[in-house]
């Protein structure tokens, strides 16, 4: 038969089991509460920067876009080279015109014999563009949402042309 001291002893053995038990229970629940509130942390802040991005950000980017040194270049070069185009078809349409006063076309004052590379170059070189402003936004991927605004306030270009750090 089982003394009264062994049931005592099993009672507060199991007792022991069940405080431990719900000790580490309670440890469980704290790690997760305070996993739970770092996630919904990161969730308001992905939340913001969603925000921020669709209300400032692509604006901001078509903005850097906009005013970069290699964009402005090659778009200079194409209006260049279409003006100079045009030109040379004008200047042929008025030698047609007057065949018998001139020798040629190429003769003709303000005739660029090199428009039409000029443009084949500056055709290939706005296909081929790289915006390096945009590589400079893809270094921001790990930054804080407040990092990003804060360089979205700074000057794009500089007083020289050169990018300013973005």
């Amino acid at each position: 038969m089982v003394s009264k001291d062994e049931i005592e002893r099993a009672r507060d053995r199991e007792i022991e089991s069940h405080k431990t038990t719900i000790d580490e229970a309670k440890g469980m629940l704290i790690r997760c509460e305070r996993d739970m509130i770092e996630a919904y942390a990161q969730l308001s802040e992905l939340k913001l920067t969603k925000q921020w991005f669709l209300t400032d950000g692509v604006a901001w980017v078509v903005k850097l876009v906009h005013q970069s040194p290699e964009l402005e270049k090659v778009v200079a070069d194409l209006v260049n080279s279409v003006n100079a185009v045009g030109a040379n078809e004008g200047i042929k349409q008025g030698f047609k015109a007057a065949q018998d006063l001139v020798g040629s076309a190429e003769a003709v004052p303000g005739y660029d014999a090199g428009a039409q590379s000029a443009l084949d170059a500056a055709v290939k070189a706005f296909d081929e563009l790289n915006i390096s402003v945009l590589d400079k936004i893809a270094d921001l991927i790990d930054e804080p949402l407040s990092v990003i605004q804060q360089r979205s306030k700074l000057p794009i270009v500089g007083g020289d042309d050169n990018i300013v750090q973005v």
